[in-house]
């Protein structure tokens, strides 16, 4: 009786300690998502440089000569929301071109090839929509065996794009998240983005030219004279 006293109570602990468990995961989750939203929030609105964010394509290119940055800017925000609803995930980035050169070969280069995989790409985008298990992995994706799934998303882990939650249900790391579609997004714009190559004889845009680019007007190429 004694016994069976004792491992009613160990179990009691143990429902416990897995239900404390899953909530610090929940709050961290919270936390996360509430810091990078504030932080998305309370951007200044300005590229290093000083160059609005929002500007048009003209502005920023007229004001990046004004400030002497010869290299340029890239600008990203987003807004993006998984297929429930329930989660979403905020960003703004702004970063002089220049800079961006001088990213880490290495840790380029792995955050890349993790990426680059067809069905790595394809388990990242289900992560992305929803917490997964290595299990539903398999069925949903076709992957053959969990120990396929496993491979792939310790390769995921490695590259930081993917945590384990509690019982072992896999998540996308929230700051990884803008990453993840900026690369996508970089992806598409190959074959939509309109790019003009602006002359640069006298240190200064050409109007009719940057005019062009702001608009949207259709993709072509101009040598400098």
């Amino acid at each position: 009786m004694a016994g069976k006293k004792v491992k009613n109570e160990v179990e009691g602990i143990r429902n416990e300690l897995q239900h404390l468990s899953e909530a610090v995961w929940a709050l961290r989750e919270h936390i996360t998502i509430q810091t990078a939203a504030a932080a998305a929030a309370s951007s200044t609105g300005r590229l290093p440089n000083g160059v609005p964010v929002d500007s048009s394509i003209a502005d920023i290119a007229a004001d990046l000569d004004t400030a002497g940055e010869s290299r340029g800017a890239v600008v990203t925000r987003g807004v993006v929301r998984n297929a429930a609803g329930d989660r979403e995930f905020r960003w703004g980035f702004e970063a002089n071109a220049g800079d961006l050169l001088t990213v880490d070969d290495e840790q380029a280069s792995r955050l890349l090839a993790a990426i680059g995989h067809r069905q790595r790409l394809a388990i990242l985008k289900l992560i992305l929509d929803q917490p997964t298990t290595a299990a539903e992995l398999v069925s949903t994706l076709d992957l053959g065996t969990t120990g396929a799934a496993y491979h792939h998303l310790n390769v995921l882990q490695s590259a930081d794009l993917v945590t384990q939650e509690g019982r072992g249900v896999f998540v996308v790391q929230p700051h990884r998240v803008s990453a993840i579609f900026s690369i996508l997004a970089g992806i598409e714009s190959v074959a939509t983005a309109s790019v003009t190559e602006v002359a640069k004889d006298d240190g200064a845009p050409d109007e009719a030219e940057l005019a062009e680019a702001n608009s949207g007007g259709k993709r072509k190429g101009k040598k400098p004279a």
